[in-house]
C-alpha cells in the first residue's frame, strides 16, 4: 500500500490555459467605451457642481435680504 504523503503533484496533469474570452478588438472597444462613459461622467458631476453652487448663491443672497 502506498503512502499518500509520498505521492507527488507531478502525477496529476497541469490545468490548461483557459481561452480568451475576448478578442483584442473587443477590448480596445470596451475601453473606448470607458473613456467616453468616464468622460461624461465627469461633465455631468461639473454641471451639478456648478448648478449647486449657482443654487447656494441664490439661496443666500434671498436669506441675506429677509
Amino acid at each position: 500500500m502506498s503512502n499518500p504523503s509520498t505521492e507527488t503533484a507531478t502525477e496529476h496533469a497541469p490545468a490548461a490555459a483557459p481561452e480568451q474570452l475576448f478578442t483584442n478588438t473587443d477590448l480596445q472597444g470596451f475601453e473606448a467605451d470607458d473613456v467616453s462613459a468616464g468622460r461624461v461622467i465627469c461633465k455631468m458631476l461639473s454641471i451639478l457642481f456648478i448648478y449647486t453652487l449657482i443654487a447656494m448663491s441664490i439661496v443666500s443672497y434671498w436669506t441675506y435680504v429677509q
